[in-house]
């Protein structure tokens, strides 16, 4: 059986763009499909044609006419069953690429194999179920109206329990199922650094939370001049700009250090430099990928009380430290007790590297497989596994 997935995919580094970029590998190197046949962007040289995995590169980004590109490329892809890895920003930043790529999509799902989309992004999901987003009411309804579409075109995949819930609430039922994001990396209690070491990683954008970080790094450092923070990650493609307009802006801070894109190889050395990962967000547009990472490399993390991500901590069942959104001395007072406290870090290093063990690339890789084959049934719930 071949599998043909659209996602954004490396050398672009973005969330979606990563789990893809694992998860794709993974249901090669599992033999769910002889084939996986990844329909992406003309965004550079191929990076993954190996271990039963294939690049077509075939869409120009951000192009208004970049449907026609990506619905050649699934029909030529021949595939028995299709993924769609959805973010709003996949197919550019304007709404005519984004409009563009979803009527290729549905014209590839006319009469084409099953179709099944994840969907990310708890804004999109929001539009529903309320959030703290800030979506205006215009906005809200053309957010409805794209889950509306997308869910026409097969089954729909979350990676939270409760959004799963609230869809096909929503929706009036609908075929829609609760996968979680799970990690990428297998459990491993990376050895702590020498000197004190703030980790922020991730796209960089305004709802990220940097100048929070940045102010409550200054009272941080104030207390504590051996620690450093290191801000890694590559610009969001709906603000190209920001990063290089905020590392401007902070560029004498002392102790931060700003290490730009990071491959996927250096990855796990990036986190082997930091105590402590911080998640500063004023808003939480995705299951993150980083919440798990620093678990399952036995990293504390530092986080936004937001909805969000509470969920996502809830339903792995890992520990967070807690702080309430924008809250700078709270987020310094948290990142001070955490560094201080090495018991603390060594409990919640043992609690969560355990907790995380659940949510294995392999296990997460396995729930897709069974639904991806068998996409066309009616009754989907029941093909993939309850967590806990």
């Amino acid at each position: 059986m071949d599998l043909a997935v659209v996602t954004p995919f490396p050398p672009r580094l973005t969330g979606i763009g990563q789990y893809g970029y694992h998860l794709c590998q993974a249901l090669a190197r599992f033999g769910f499909f002889r084939r996986v046949v990844v329909v992406t962007e003309r965004a550079g040289p191929t990076v993954l044609s190996r271990h039963g995995v294939e690049e077509c590169r075939s869409w120009p980004y951000g192009h208004p006419a970049l449907g026609l590109r990506l619905l050649g490329a699934l029909r030529r892809a021949r595939a028995d069953a299709v993924w769609v890895n959805f973010g709003l920003s996949m197919f550019g930043p304007s709404p005519a690429a984004l409009l563009s790529g979803l009527m290729g999509l549905t014209a590839a799902a006319l009469g084409g194999p099953p179709m099944t989309i994840t969907l990310h992004e708890p804004g999109i999901i929001g539009a529903f179920q309320g959030g703290e987003f800030g979506v205006s009411s215009a906005g809200q309804a053309v957010l409805r109206l794209i889950v509306r579409w997308v869910a026409r075109l097969g089954v729909v995949a979350v990676p939270l329990r409760s959004q799963a819930e609230g869809l096909r609430r929503a929706l009036g039922g609908g075929r829609v199922v609760y996968i979680p994001h799970g990690t990428f990396d297998p459990p491993e209690a990376l050895p702590e650094p020498p000197a004190p070491g703030v980790l922020f990683f991730g796209s960089i954008a305004p709802y990220k939370g940097l100048p929070t970080l940045l102010a409550a790094f200054e009272r941080l450092r104030a207390a504590n001049p051996s620690a450093v923070l290191e801000i890694a990650g590559a610009g969001h493609p709906r603000f190209p700009e920001y990063g290089s307009a905020l590392r401007l802006l902070a560029r004498n801070a002392p102790g931060v250090r700003w290490s730009g894109p990071v491959p996927e190889a250096g990855v796990r050395e990036t986190f082997g430099r930091s105590t402590v990962v911080v998640l500063p967000y004023q808003a939480a547009l995705g299951a993150s990928s980083v919440l798990y990472r620093a678990a399952a490399w036995g990293r504390p993390v530092v986080a936004s009380e937001l909805p969000a991500i509470r969920a996502a901590a809830a339903e792995a069942g890992l520990q967070v430290n807690w702080v309430p959104a924008g809250d700078s001395p709270a987020l310094a007072e948290a990142l001070d007790a955490v560094l201080g406290r090495p018991d603390l870090r060594e409990a919640q290093r043992r609690h969560n590297l355990q907790a995380v063990g659940s949510f294995s690339l392999e296990a997460v890789a396995a729930a897709y497989g069974r639904l991806l084959q068998t996409a066309g049934r009616q009754d989907v719930q029941c093909l993939v596994p309850e967590w806990g």
